[in-house]
């Protein structure tokens, strides 16, 4: 873990009415956090396979390296940091569902059925984790993004159905009020070819209404476009929460993976943070991302795209990357290639409660 520096003005307007070093988030400021948990393996490796005979075998190795990743330790992790922190709102994303259909019908010329035989939870599993720790947490949005399905096959003889769903889910600690969710797909979507067949790729984001400790304010959770070839589409995806951004009034917190490095001031980067002021300073640890099998025995993050982003606080009372050490590793898995982010900012120093959007 890697507390981040704070200044010393905003320290001295806030460290009177609460405790900053208070990992519960019991007092009055706003903690929110942000956390990818990471699908489990690197899905454009199956859609970047140019031979459509050998996509079943590479969706077959993707979903074996799914399951090697301990999926249920992984979301125990990140559960108990959660619980740690205390945050009073959290935002997800690729909160993942694997569902299986054996034998599979997922073929050429034949009418596929949904498979429906869920293997792997991510939320469940995440929501079971925290009440075992003692927290006491509750989904109030829920953005179902991707939903893609393509044959497997580890011999070439026999075939089964793998089906990912992919959400992102914004939380609330018990105590917090909510209101007014909102799940909104972006109009501009990455749709690439897989095995012959045009997939797109889903992405969108999500407000909530909230209130902590008397201040009212807007929560929003995202995850944009990767970047590399499909920056152009990141961009855009940036672009079309600007109008989210201008006409909500009142205090907003923003959170997310925005696949735009903060450090090196992304071109995303910049748009969002032309409205929105960034919770960690410049220069801060990296968040992304981990060898695709979490095996990696030193961290290899390198990019800052994990973000909290405010308007209508006067200052940050503090801020860590969490989730970034060797220690924090569970039988020498990360518990995700993200590292996760939270900040606390100051209720009594935030601007009128948010209005209707």
């Amino acid at each position: 873990m890697r507390r981040l520096p704070l200044l010393l003005l905003a320290l001295a307007l806030t460290v009177a009415g609460c405790d900053s070093d208070d990992p519960t988030g019991t007092n009055a400021d706003v903690r929110v956090m942000t956390q990818n948990l990471y699908l489990g393996a690197d899905l454009f490796l199956v859609a970047g396979e140019p031979n459509p005979q050998l996509v079943p075998v590479r969706v077959a190795e993707l979903y074996g390296t799914v399951t090697a990743s301990d999926p249920a330790a992984r979301m125990a992790a990140i559960a108990a940091e959660i619980v740690r922190v205390g945050p009073d709102l959290v935002g997800l994303q690729e909160v993942s569902t694997y569902s299986i259909q054996s034998p599979g019908d997922n073929l050429p010329g034949q009418a596929a059925t949904p498979a429906t035989e869920v293997t792997i939870d991510f939320l469940d599993l995440l929501m079971a984790a925290i009440a075992a720790e003692g927290g006491d947490y509750r989904v109030v949005s829920v953005s179902n993004n991707a939903d893609v399905e393509l044959p497997a096959t580890a011999d070439g003889a026999s075939f089964f159905d793998v089906r990912y769903q992919d959400a992102d889910v914004i939380l609330a600690k018990a105590g917090v009020t909510t209101s007014n969710p909102t799940e909104q797909s972006f109009q501009t979507l990455l749709t690439q070819p897989v095995g012959g067949v045009d997939q797109t790729f889903v992405r969108g984001y999500q407000t909530v209404d909230a209130t902590v400790g008397g201040l009212a304010f807007t929560f929003v959770n995202t995850h944009l476009e990767v970047g590399g070839p499909a920056e152009p589409l990141q961009v855009l995806q940036a672009g079309e929460l600007l109008p989210l951004i201008s006409n909500t009034t009142g205090p907003m917190v923003f959170v997310g993976d925005i696949n735009s490095d903060g450090n090196a001031s992304g071109t995303s980067y910049q748009t969002l943070t032309a409205p929105l002021t960034d919770a960690v300073p410049a220069g801060a640890a990296p968040t992304c991302c981990q060898d695709d099998e979490l095996r990696n025995a030193s961290s290899e993050l390198g990019t800052r795209i994990d973000v909290v982003l405010y308007r209508g606080f006067d200052s940050v009372v503090e801020a860590e990357v969490v989730l970034d050490e060797p220690t924090d590793r569970v039988n020498g898995i990360w518990p995700s290639d993200h590292a996760g982010v939270w900040a606390e900012l100051p209720a009594d120093a935030a601007a009128a409660p948010s209005g209707a959007r």
